[in-house]
């Protein structure tokens, strides 16, 4: 096999792995809201923080963390393996950047 075909089937083993691990990740809620968050009220839940940033960047869901009362800051995972941190309304859901 040359190194060029070895280099060519790496590259495919990775993509595949990456699209496995996307998948996973995606395929359910990963950030429950705790009993103290709802009671918190007139905030969305942290799935929904999630929810919002995935849908303006299609990036993948990385990590949530509520900042404050106010700002869900959002880490995303987008093409080209680059990080972005999206900051999404805590009351409206509204993504800010």
């Amino acid at each position: 096999m040359t190194n060029e075909r070895r280099g060519i089937t790496a590259f495919v083993a990775i993509i595949l792995a990456m699209s496995l691990v996307s998948a996973s990740l995606n395929a359910g809620p990963r950030y429950a809201q705790t009993q103290a968050e709802q009671a918190a009220g007139g905030r969305i839940s942290r799935d929904q923080a999630a929810a919002a940033a995935r849908k303006a960047t299609g990036g993948l869901v990385l990590k949530v963390k509520l900042e404050g009362k106010e700002i869900y800051r959002v880490r995303v995972l987008l093409e080209g393996e680059r990080v972005r941190t999206v900051r999404v309304d805590a009351r409206t859901g509204r993504v800010l950047d």
